[in-house]
């Protein structure tokens, strides 16, 4: 959480040597960590309570008097969604917005500012610089302008309409560089914490005068009764609780009369790296919005399908079974993760500043140490990337295709492997009442859209397989698509019984150095032969026998889909083999391991009669090292009696080793596969 001024909280990352610092029934959705009924409920009570944000936020109002409003900051849809809320918390008898973002040493100046005859852009930039010398994001001025623009429609004797600073300036001069302690920690916050402090605000502005009020703040500082967790090694059971936060606080002062909403927001996950963040709900919540076309709605969580869907986030740490209900009671979707855009930089909120003042009052600078204004204004610019921050919860999103659509299975589960993500994509005009084929396909979150991907490419299946069977007679198929974990990967897709025939030494070397100290290819095909294709084939309408079960894959995707037939050749009767990985690992450049697979093929192969296989490579890059291998596999093929007819291996001038390049190809084996 760039430029934070609360210190407890830059990657809630659980600290134990600085514990004193942390003061519809027509569609199907499946989920392996959710029970598949509770993630369905989920879905048919969205679908059938279509309630606009805006409305539901206000309508809160008439039960309870405050509602706070959780953000992850700088993310423009939810600024807007404030600025534009304005007009209608007034006319709900609403009349303050309490923020996060502004210091009360400078209320009297923002009052004065809100009602002024004309808009002082510069005064605007100022009270917020005073707040936090980095928070160069437009649309945290904007909501000032907004309120502004509002008085202004205003009659002369009608009550304005009031924004409430409820943080103030922090004393970051004060701190001196080491370790943070007690007591340089208040010197930094010389006025009490953040949370303490605010929350007097709130008690004297609000409560006091027995207003109503929106608290908008960052989302871990509306928590009411949710308690973040904390690790405490000297407990029995290793677990603490911070009920600090302001929304603990007024939770306490006024049971009942409080209710906390919180922004579509990605989770810290339990690791805090690889990934930082992940999904709400384990992924279910979004998965079960996009199901009904990602609407913006707003509903609640306490006692809904929608709050029984289980989370295992880091704020599920220390609280056994939890739930989404257990941590916001409400919530508002604008847009998917993949969809959201950063804040507007805002270069003129520097006019005028002083470096030297900056750099002795930047928050958190243990954190960060900017050498000058122009290498500080590029991390605040680069805070703002929601691309690439929110890069791991958009990595997972489920795919935008343009032709068909996609079903998710998140995170199946298996006795033999990892789980991981499963997409299934289902054609144009698919027919339940039909019979289709079904293609198997690695790498499975590369296959379909490249703005969830990290080398923004894909395959292009959907378009590839939709064109195709417009030109040609192509058996009506189904695509599985299952997804890679990454450090996994390697030790899933190298073939095992080629590996088993290496030399000891060389096996050693390749399990410590490339396969995770183990090879799990013999499992993978288990998961994906005895637990994903009956989980397919019982849920879908498929041709369950090998004459319309296939597998294809690229690179070491090319080798499992390979091993996959000659293993399971009653299960899959084709393999597409894109620019197979025949050299097993980049760093070595002799022929041990290209001939352990050759040797392999030639004991395993499956009978030509009954099966086709398909490979083909390029000539740049990682691809121009496989031609030699190819050949020699080319001559096994032919002694097994394979032909044209059953059997193609095509070389692709000046293509290289990319999704680029096998989407540009992938008709060709599609047809050479999917053909009658």
């Amino acid at each position: 959480m760039y430029f934070c001024t609360n210190y407890t909280l830059r990657n809630m990352k659980l600290i134990v040597p600085k514990l004193l610092l942390i003061i519809t029934s027509s569609f199907w959705i499946f989920g392996s960590g959710q029970d598949d009924k509770t993630t369905f409920a989920a879905a048919e009570y969205l679908k059938q309570h279509p309630q606009n944000p805006k409305d539901y936020l206000i309508s809160k109002f008439r039960k309870y008097p405050i509602v706070l409003l959780g953000e992850d900051h700088a993310v423009k849809e939810n600024l807007d969604f404030v600025k534009n809320l304005i007009p209608e918390l007034y006319n709900a008898g609403v009349y303050n917005l309490c923020m996060e973002f502004g210091a009360f040493e400078k209320q009297k100046e923002l009052d004065e500012l809100l009602t002024a005859q004309k808009f002082d852009e510069r005064k605007a930039k100022d009270l917020m610089f005073f707040y936090n010398v980095g928070w160069a994001y437009k649309e945290y001025v904007d909501i000032y302008k907004a309120a502004w623009e509002f008085n202004k429609t205003l009659k002369p004797e009608a009550r304005t309409f009031r924004i409430i600073n409820l943080s103030y300036q922090y004393r970051w001069e004060h701190f001196k560089g080491g370790a943070r302690t007690p007591e340089n920690m208040k010197a930094v916050f010389n006025l009490g914490t953040p949370d303490h402090f605010r929350t007097e605000i709130i008690r004297k502005e609000i409560i006091g005068k027995n207003e109503k009020a929106l608290v908008y703040m960052g989302h871990v500082h509306v928590f009411t009764k949710y308690k973040m967790p904390l690790l405490k090694v000297n407990n029995d059971d290793f677990c603490d609780y911070d009920n600090g936060m302001v929304g603990n606080r007024l939770y306490k002062l006024m049971p009942g009369k409080i209710f906390n909403i919180m922004f579509h927001t990605p989770m810290f996950s339990k690791t805090q790296y690889n990934p930082a963040y992940v999904s709400p709900a384990d992924g279910e919540l979004e998965n079960a919005l996009q199901k009904i076309g990602y609407p913006q709605i707003g509903f609640d969580l306490i006692d809904t399908p929608v709050g029984k869907l289980s989370d295992n986030s880091f704020f599920s740490l220390c609280h056994p079974a939890f739930k989404m209900e257990d941590f916001f009671d409400g919530y508002i979707f604008l847009k998917p993760f993949k969809d959201l855009t950063g804040c507007t930089y805002d270069d003129d909120f520097f006019t005028g500043k002083d470096w030297h003042y900056i750099e002795n009052n930047f928050p958190d600078p243990d954190w960060r140490k900017p050498k000058n204004l122009e290498e500080y204004k590029t991390a605040i610019r680069k805070y703002v990337d929601i691309k690439d921050r929110y890069r791991d919860v958009i990595q997972v999103s489920i795919p935008e295709v343009s032709a068909g659509k996609i079903i998710r299975i998140n995170q199946f589960s298996s006795k033999y492997v990892i789980p991981r993500n499963v997409d299934i994509w289902l054609p144009e005009n698919y027919n339940p009442d039909k019979k289709y084929a079904v293609l198997y396909m690695h790498d499975g979150q590369m296959l379909f859209d490249p703005n969830i991907n990290w080398n923004n490419s894909e395959w292009k299946v959907d378009e590839n397989y939709t064109e195709l069977s417009k030109k040609i007679r192509l058996k009506d198929c189904i695509v599985v698509g299952l997804w890679n974990t990454g450090a996994t990967r390697h030790s899933e897709y190298f073939p095992q019984k080629a590996f088993e025939s290496l030399p000891t030494e060389l096996k050693n070397s390749l399990l410590e150095k490339n396969l995770q100290g183990k090879i799990q290819s013999d499992n993978y095909l288990k998961f994906i032969v005895e637990e994903l294709k009956p989980f397919i084939d019982k849920n879908f309408p498929t041709l369950g026998d090998k004459a319309n079960t296939y597998i294809a894959g690229s690179s070491m995707g090319g080798l499992i889909s390979m091993y996959a037939i000659c293993e399971y050749p009653e299960v899959f009767g084709g393999a597409a083999c894109l620019s197979t990985h025949w050299i097993g690992i980049t760093e070595r450049s002799d022929d041990i391991i290209p001939s352990a697979f050759q040797n392999y093929l030639k004991q395993n192969l499956p009978d030509h009669k009954t099966h086709r296989l398909y490979f083909d490579f390029g000539t740049e890059g990682l691809d121009s090292r496989y031609e030699n291998y190819q050949k020699e596999v080319d001559l096994i093929m032919k002694e097994k009696g394979y032909d044209k007819s059953n059997w193609q291996t095509k070389k692709f001038e000046s293509a290289d080793h990319s999704e680029n390049a096998w989407s540009k190809r992938l008709v060709i084996p599609l047809e050479f596969v999917l053909k009658f």
